[in-house]
């Protein structure tokens, strides 16, 4: 397969809710196998991502938190380049590679740290988009 109809193939599964699901609970078991330097859970996590790359159904009950989630996800994408974005997916790699990182090397001061400054900076949009902040 040639890699645009890969990335095509895997958005048109990545929309579903539970495949949404499925996938950041591999992503989460696979911080745990990084964490644990566990092959078993690796391959739980590798299980978990495979299976949500299969068609599943949609949900009967709404998932809303699910839906504003890719809503925001779609509207990001679809948003023009800039320097404002180029920063977020610079910030989003860092994440990553600290995240992955930190739990490879076991730091739970590294990870209590990460999140931190997550939650520092929700705050810090959530005062921008109530007006109290003027970014």
């Amino acid at each position: 397969m040639k890699l645009r109809k890969c990335i095509d193939f895997y958005w048109e599964r990545h929309q579903g809710h539970w495949n949404w699901i499925l996938e950041v609970l591999s992503f989460c078991a696979f911080l745990l196998a990084l964490w644990e330097h566990s092959i078993f859970i690796f391959l739980i996590a590798a299980g978990g991502f495979i299976g949500s790359l299969r068609k599943l159904p949609d949900p009967t009950p709404p998932f809303e938190h699910v839906e504003k989630i890719l809503d925001t996800e779609r509207m990001w994408l679809a948003s023009p380049w800039g320097w404002k974005k180029g920063l977020q997916i610079f910030g989003l790699v860092s994440g990553f590679v600290f995240v992955f990182a930190a739990c490879w090397f076991g730091s739970m001061m590294s990870l209590l740290l990460f999140v931190g400054l997550c939650v520092n900076i929700w705050c810090v949009h959530s005062n921008k988009l109530m007006g109290i902040d003027d970014l």
